[in-house]
């Protein structure tokens, strides 16, 4: 197989761990590391707004400014990045990786439409390059 000629949709997690903007960072943190997770979408709070994203990186990034407290008293909706940087199913992982490089990211949701329907992240790409 070659990797090159796959899809986002061949390669995505379509699992969609979710968190309410409302929850703690406490909440997000211990989710992402009871679930094994590196991130946590979080849904759009109208029908035409984009989904957002919390990402175990951006809770350390706080902790590196700020004692373990601050997790209790910070919420999702204050380190969340909105919108949640996105690509279509259908497009090539090759463009994926380089959007993903050019965006300073490691996952990207996947949509079908405006519709989420997984994560790509490096490892996946990895994953596959390794099995081919």
């Amino acid at each position: 197989m070659n990797v090159k000629s796959l899809t986002a949709a061949h390669l995505m997690n379509k699992d969609l761990a979710t968190i309410s903007p409302a929850e703690t960072l406490r909440v997000a943190a211990r989710r992402m590391a009871e679930q094994r997770l590196h991130c946590l979408l979080i849904p759009a709070s109208e029908p035409n707004r984009c989904m957002g994203i919390i990402t175990a990186k951006d809770i350390v990034q706080i902790l590196c400014e700020s004692e373990a407290q601050v997790l209790d008293q910070l919420h999702v909706a204050d380190a969340m990045t909105v919108p949640a940087i996105s690509v279509q199913k259908d497009f090539a992982i090759i463009d994926c990786v380089r959007f993903m490089r050019m965006s300073g990211v490691r996952r990207v949701l996947v949509l079908d439409g405006v519709k989420p329907v997984g994560l790509l992240s490096f490892t996946d790409v990895l994953r596959a390059v390794a099995r081919d």
